[in-house]
């Protein structure tokens, strides 16, 4: 791993311990003054409805190079018309998921939904999707670049709390460090708006103002004010929006289709559907009634966010296929657009019993650090890394489940410094590692984008020699870019 030595000028690192001290109390309580909670997970990891607290964070924002921000930025929009024609296009989808359905159950139980829906010849005529690119500044061979860890299709959280953390880092830089010049490195961060604007889109397309917005979720959720964000969010906007909360149970138990396919819950029409639950086996472990609320959402009038071809375009299969030579060609036009969003893309290589599989397992087997392991499951902490590579590997030679993983070339990143604020631990320097992601906000009408755009940024980091990244998992603390 590279280090930076770009930091901001008036940052001098380590900090005194007094203004150590200072800022990190005043940047946990201007954390739960503003709303950059979340709720209290006991040492059973069980959640704790009356008691919340800050989110965990760095102290100040990090360094990310403005030139590379920019440019992932800049090209959001067309991975959100990419995204958009991979899920379109069913000839595709069906053989790039040809092996991995065959091995992978729970991608096999939601394209068996999928073909469902199509031999009822129905199609969504309003679809909604809410993406988020992922990246790490990689630094083989000398030279800073953004590479893509995956496309998010499905519950791309904390846009509502990452909005907020950006004032947060401009506060902090504010009271002793860098009173002058903060606009000019903090970008602003306009992802909780842009959320609410594509959830509002979507609602006021499907026409009925009496028609509510169902938020699928877990009970009891530890990200419940990044999701009472979203909503209040949209409520300003459209003031006769009703949100309502219900789980995959509740749905299954109590959802039903009116004959011209509207869907029904507790005598309420629900104009918009939007998961934040039903992305890994375990959400469905309370048994059928959670498959039979996905199929009945699937085959409603209602907007789905994300609708199941969407679900399916965002698995870590399709990413690997999108890495093939020729196969941008297929969906987009421009060639720059097309170079671009290429040299975004880390090599990966599929895993089926093939001499292409087999070559691709005898390099992972050989070098494990170079590579990481990759199943097809979402929520972080699901990927194999350095000798459980080579484990791995050995364990499914010769077996067809191999065909369910990805082997990706490992991404070398940038290592910066910086303070957690975190729980009772004390703030200590270290050197961490940061992942970008950004938003973007899709929508279409009969297969026709009405609405594509770019709806700001998260940036998480974590200790340099932490493999997984997720949030959720407690492997990173959320951030801010610092553009140099």
């Amino acid at each position: 791993m590279a280090s930076s030595e770009k930091q901001l000028s008036c940052v001098p690192l380590p900090l005194d311990p007094e203004v150590l001290t200072e800022l990190r109390d005043s940047s946990k309580d201007w954390a739960l003054t503003h709303g950059l909670v979340v709720m209290y997970m006991s040492p059973e990891q069980e959640c704790c409805p009356d008691r919340i607290t800050y989110v965990p964070h760095t102290l100040l924002p990090s360094p990310v190079p403005r030139e590379l921000f920019e440019k992932v930025v800049r090209i959001q929009t067309h991975i959100n018309l990419l995204m958009h024609r991979v899920a379109e296009d069913r000839e595709f989808l069906t053989s790039s998921l040809k092996s991995t359905i065959q091995t992978d159950d729970f991608t096999r139980k939601l394209f068996e939904i999928y073909e469902d829906v199509h031999k009822d010849g129905f199609t969504k005529p309003i679809k909604l999707a809410l993406l988020r690119s992922d990246y790490m500044i990689d630094t083989q061979g000398g030279q800073q670049s953004m590479k893509q860890i995956e496309t998010n299709t499905m519950a791309s959280s904390f846009g509502g709390l990452a909005a907020n953390l950006t004032h947060l880092h401009k506060y902090t830089l504010g009271l002793h460090l860098c009173p002058t010049d903060i606009e000019s490195h903090i970008p602003e961060n306009a992802s909780l708006q842009g959320l609410a604007d594509g959830m509002v889109t979507a609602w006021q397309h499907y026409g009925n103002k009496d028609a509510v917005v169902c938020y699928m979720v877990c009970c009891p959720e530890q990200n419940i004010f990044d999701q009472r964000l979203l909503e209040f969010t949209m409520k300003k906007q459209e003031s006769c929006i009703r949100v309502i909360r219900r789980s995959l149970s509740d749905m299954g138990k109590r959802g039903r289709l009116s004959d011209d396919r509207r869907l029904i819950i507790d005598d309420m029409e629900v104009a918009v559907v939007y998961y934040r639950v039903g992305y890994v086996p375990s959400h469905f472990c309370c048994g059928e009634k959670a498959w039979d609320a996905k199929i009945l959402v699937e085959k409603s009038l209602a907007v789905t966010c994300p609708s199941i071809d969407w679900h399916l375009a965002g698995s870590k299969k399709i990413q690997q296929e999108l890495s093939r030579p020729g196969v941008l060609e297929k969906f987009l036009d421009d060639p720059e657009v097309i170079r671009d969003i290429r040299a975004t893309f880390a090599g990966q290589y599929p895993l089926e019993l093939t001499k292409e599989g087999d070559e691709a397992a005898a390099m992972g087997i050989k070098n494990p650090k170079r590579y990481v392991l990759k199943p097809q499951r979402e929520g972080g902490g699901n990927n194999f890394f350095d000798e459980e590579v080579r484990e791995k590997l050995t364990e499914l030679e010769g077996k067809e489940e191999r065909g369910a993983y990805i082997l990706m070339e490992r991404i070398q990143p940038l290592v910066i410094k910086n303070y957690k604020v975190r729980g009772n631990q004390p703030a200590q320097l270290e050197e961490m590692v940061s992942e970008l992601g950004i938003y973007g906000i899709f929508v279409s009408k009969n297969g026709k984008e009405v609405h594509n755009t770019t709806a700001g940024h998260l940036l998480r980091t974590k200790d340099h020699k932490t493999n997984e990244g997720g949030l959720t998992v407690g492997a990173s603390v959320m951030d801010s870019p610092c553009l140099m």
